[in-house]
């Protein structure tokens, strides 16, 4: 066999060994957010919690995308000052419900915005919940603004 031929085979065989690697990718290892535009892709959209707060309706939804359900959050009817209040959606994965993920999105335009996407899990580690936030806060402290976690 020739030096070219040798080249040529080695290359092949590593081609094909970098190829079954990457098909072989854990799923675990997948980003678990789907972005805006994918949640209205979503047909089968439930409300899982709907809080009516002073300054607007805030929800946490699910549905399935390509066969995995995930969660987001939604803001409807939020008060002036448009411009001056987000939508918080919060993540907890490991069950002691901090935060460990989270999402931040101007809310009101139009008078309702949603969140991005991430995926729901059978474990009840996995948890959401989403508020409303005045221009200036960056957390979900004030009860009376936040769904309860789901």
């Amino acid at each position: 066999m020739g030096i070219t031929k040798k080249i040529v085979t080695v290359v092949t065989v590593f081609g094909m060994a970098m190829g079954l690697s990457i098909a072989t990718a854990s799923p675990a290892s997948a980003d678990p957010w789907i972005e805006q535009p994918q949640i209205l892709e979503i047909s089968n959209r439930k409300t899982a919690y709907s809080v009516k707060t002073p300054i607007g309706t805030v929800q946490v939804r699910y549905g399935t995308h390509q066969g995995r359900q995930y969660g987001w959050g939604r803001t409807l009817n939020v008060s002036p000052p448009t411009g001056g209040r987000h939508l918080l959606f919060e993540v907890d994965t490991n069950g002691d419900r901090i935060p460990d993920d989270q999402v931040l999105v101007l809310a009101g335009k139009n008078g309702s915005n949603w969140t991005k996407g991430y995926r729901t899990s059978a474990s009840s580690a996995r948890a959401f919940r989403a508020c409303i936030l005045d221009f200036l806060e960056s957390a979900c402290a004030d009860t009376s603004n936040r769904t309860p976690w789901w």
